[in-house]
């Protein structure tokens, strides 16, 4: 599953990274941009977020790359169109982190929601006390607010 808790996720050993996608913002590029978890197209001065994205320094040209740009390698941007901005702001208030470039955040949601469905089936056949999502929240209070919310995220689709 690729939606999963925020546990203050270190970069080291990944092959790139990105942060919290900044502010919306018209779209300010010379071409329309695709949406990198939906795939819908971003017109030139639409609403979108842009993702700056990171790999580290290689190893054969550690020094020049970390003498230019530090420990952070700038890659492409990527893009959020309005709709998966809004999403991903939801997510990560929530606490969780997802992934992009692969599987569409509305996806991850869906999927989220069949596992807690499942879980919780199978909790109540085998007469388990239910006390929050599994294991996918910081903690259990957060865990029963973070599900609401995450349903009613997927519910408005």
């Amino acid at each position: 599953m690729s939606l999963f808790c925020d546990a203050g996720y270190d970069h080291d050993g990944a092959d790139w990274w990105w942060y919290q996608p900044a502010d919306e913002a018209p779209l300010a590029t010379k071409r329309s941009r695709k949406c990198c978890s939906c795939g819908e197209k971003v017109g030139v001065g639409d609403t979108a977020r842009k993702v700056q994205r990171f790999r580290p320094t290689s190893e054969r040209c550690n020094y020049i790359e970390e003498s230019i740009y530090g420990d952070e390698v700038p890659l492409a941007d990527w893009y959020l169109c309005e709709t998966c901005g809004d999403l991903a702001d939801s997510l990560g208030e929530l606490g969780f982190c997802y992934s992009l470039g692969g599987e569409s955040l509305k996806d991850q949601i869906a999927e989220y929601r069949r596992e807690e469905a499942s879980h919780r089936e199978y909790m109540k056949t085998h007469n388990v006390e239910f006390s929050g999502a599994p294991q996918l929240h910081r903690g259990a209070s957060a865990g029963t607010q973070g599900y609401a919310s995450l349903a009613k995220i997927g519910e408005n689709e």
